[in-house]
């Protein structure tokens, strides 16, 4: 880039959860700045389909004032119904990983600087963790299964390394019930061993809450 070239700048939609790559996410847009938001990425260009999902840190995004994680996913937009009064509900899936350089100012609607972060490869090396973490996760599946069969997740993978194929280690976590903060700490990992890490962790939480009945 030259100091000739414009500055690429990304749609935000701050949410209070954390958008995993390779994850669904409906949307209903109905405030008019998102709603402008919406018609300047369906018009700008072949890569325009897409916006910026950062987690909420604190406060409320309706009416400013909020705080918003830097690392986040951009949802690519897969289909648009659009209502006559200007509303309309999406259906988004979770892409890349970015990193935020700069935040703008919320004129006309949320905006910011972006650059694409790297997919976490995953190496021969992984695979050992990724085994050893699979048996945890079928592991407590089963014990929920047991114990409180009415609350075991609706689609849930068989925790094989086949299912990695397209966006890693996510292609699990978005079929288990983790909460938004477990969420961003595997948007911020650097590498598989960190995201096995987060997972372990949430693991070993989710079975105490089904062992103490929470």
């Amino acid at each position: 880039m030259t100091d000739a070239d414009p500055v690429p700048v990304t749609p935000m939609f701050p949410l209070g959860t954390a958008l995993l790559p390779g994850e669904p996410l409906p949307l209903r847009i109905f405030e008019p700045r998102y709603r402008q938001m919406l018609a300047d990425c369906l018009d700008s260009g072949p890569d325009g389909g897409r916006f910026g999902v950062t987690l909420i840190a604190r406060g409320h995004e309706v009416g400013g004032g909020d705080v918003r994680h830097d690392i986040g996913t951009f949802a690519r937009i897969e289909n648009v119904l659009a209502q006559p009064d200007g509303r309309a509900s999406l259906t988004c899936t979770g892409a890349e990983r970015f990193r935020v350089i700069e935040w703008l100012a919320d004129d006309p609607y949320p905006r910011a600087v972006t650059e694409t972060l790297p997919a976490i490869e995953i190496d021969p090396d992984d695979e050992a963790s990724l085994r050893a973490l699979a048996l945890e996760l079928r592991a407590f599946v089963d014990e929920v299964a047991e114990v409180r069969p009415e609350a075991v997740p609706v689609g849930l993978p068989d925790f094989d390394l086949a299912d990695l194929a397209v966006f890693g280690v996510f292609e699990w976590a978005i079929r288990l019930p983790i909460g938004p903060a477990d969420r961003q700490r595997l948007l911020e990992c650097h590498s598989v061993a960190d995201q096995v890490t987060v997972l372990h962790d949430v693991a070993e939480g989710l079975t105490a809450m089904i062992r103490f009945g929470r």
